[in-house]
This record gives structure tokens, C-alpha cells and sequence, in this order.
């Protein structure tokens, strides 16, 4: 094997860190979601939270806006329906599209869930400075934006 690819330092891969801090930071949101009576992914929250935002939203747009694929957004939009915390309804202009909404049962998770995630970030973030903040925010900014153009 040729020596310069034995240097190569997996420890010192940004995404290797990215990635892992995202599933660390995933697993622990979710284990407090269950915590407070809601068994939600991130994932979920997240669909949760742009519908709260946006309102009232067709599958395709929730997962462009999510990134996702329109499978796992069905699924995802399948079990909040399940459980109460959105509806679908029928799109006025084409019968064969649903319009996605938080029910009021939705509004109240994220009543007790917007707190439970600030919360987190301020105590995951509490010790790092905010310049350094706001450098590691800007280069994933940079990371994301050159990402999207290989598309």
C-alpha cells in the first residue's frame, strides 16, 4: 500500500466529527423527547418545527426543506399522523396532493419541545466562546453551500 495513503488521518476528518456529532447529538435529543412523554426523533421535530414556522406544507416541500427523501418523509409524516400531531389534508388545486399541518395536539409537543432544545444547546454549547461559534456556523455554512453546488 503506498505510503501516502497510510497518512492519511481519519481522526482529523471533519466529517468523520461532523457526522459523529450529529448522531451523538440526534440520540441524546430524542432520549429527552421520550423523557417528557414524547417518543420523537429529531427528525420528527424538525418536520414539527418548519410546519410550525411555514405552516401548512405538501410532502415534497418537507423534504426538500429537510433534506430527506420523500420515503422517509412519508414514513416520518405516517407516525406523527399516528400520533396525533399532524394531518393531512387535501390540496384544493390537485386531489392527488396532501397538505401536511400541525393539529393542536402538535402545537402542544412543541410547546414543552422548543424549551427542551434550546435548553440542550445552551448546555452543550455553554464553555465555547461565541467567536467560535460563530466560525465553526459559517464553515458549515461554507461546507454545505459547496456540497449543494456538486449536485
Amino acid at each position: 500500500m503506498p505510503e501516502s495513503l497510510l497518512d492519511f488521518q481519519l481522526d482529523q476528518a471533519i466529517g468523520m466529527h461532523v457526522n459523529r456529532t450529529a448522531f451523538l447529538m440526534t440520540d441524546e435529543i430524542g432520549r429527552r423527547f421520550t423523557g417528557i412523554g414524547y417518543a420523537l426523533s429529531a427528525q420528527d421535530f424538525s418536520i414539527l418545527f418548519r410546519l410550525l414556522k411555514q405552516g401548512p406544507m405538501t410532502q415534497v416541500e418537507i423534504a426538500a426543506l429537510t433534506m430527506r427523501d420523500k420515503t422517509t418523509i412519508t414514513r416520518r409524516i405516517d407516525g406523527l399522523a399516528k400520533k396525533g400531531l399532524v394531518e393531512r389534508n387535501i390540496c384544493q388545486d390537485d386531489r392527488r396532493c396532501f397538505r401536511i399541518a400541525l393539529t393542536e395536539e402538535g402545537d402542544q409537543a412543541l410547546t414543552a419541545m422548543i424549551p427542551l432544545v434550546r435548553d440542550f444547546q445552551q448546555e452543550l454549547l455553554s464553555d465555547i466562546p461565541d467567536a467560535e461559534k460563530v466560525v465553526t456556523i459559517n464553515t458549515l455554512k461554507h461546507m454545505t453551500e459547496k456540497l449543494m453546488q456538486l449536485k
